[in-house]
């Protein structure tokens, strides 16, 4: 079926309709994931915090910071991180994982560059005379001709 300006309606209208249906099921698909991440959000906070504290409290010292310095954007940041409650845990808990990561990555490099902290005993003079019978030093002999500083080159 044409329309007066040579448009093809049946097509135009299958699509808004498909256009439509694909929307109601991304919003079905979001509601979802909100909805899972709702129930998980204690979770995630009592592991982030187990992992490590510190992330929660640098984004809790960053919302007051905010509501310090630009104190409508703090606003605005206080009550979408209420309302997004689930999605802010979920964030914080990625964030630690990162973090921790992170972390292991550098004591690795770090233990690759300067290698292993080595374990030590202390040891008795006693012992020590006992296991380490070294020989007598012998004294090198200065040549009488010859300049200390040239030695040094020999």
């Amino acid at each position: 079926m044409r329309g007066r300006n040579g448009l093809n309606t049946t097509n135009t209208i299958v699509s808004i309709l498909v256009m439509v249906g694909v929307l109601i099921a991304l919003f079905w698909v979001a509601r979802t994931v909100f909805q899972l991440l709702t129930l998980a959000a204690p979770i995630f906070l009592i592991i982030t915090l187990v992992m490590d504290h510190k992330v929660v409290l640098n984004y809790g010292k960053w919302l007051w910071q905010l509501l310090r310095n630009n104190t409508l954007m703090g606003i605005i940041a206080t009550i979408l991180t209420i309302f997004g409650f689930p999605v802010v845990c979920f964030f914080l808990f990625g964030r630690a994982i990162l973090r921790r990561k992170i972390k292991r990555m550098e004591e690795a490099y770090q233990q690759e560059q300067f290698g292993e902290i080595a374990e030590y005993e202390i040891i008795s003079e006693e012992e020590e005379a006992a296991e380490l019978e070294l020989p007598p030093l012998e004294k090198d002999v200065i040549p009488e001709n010859g300049d200390e500083y040239e030695r040094l080159f020999e």
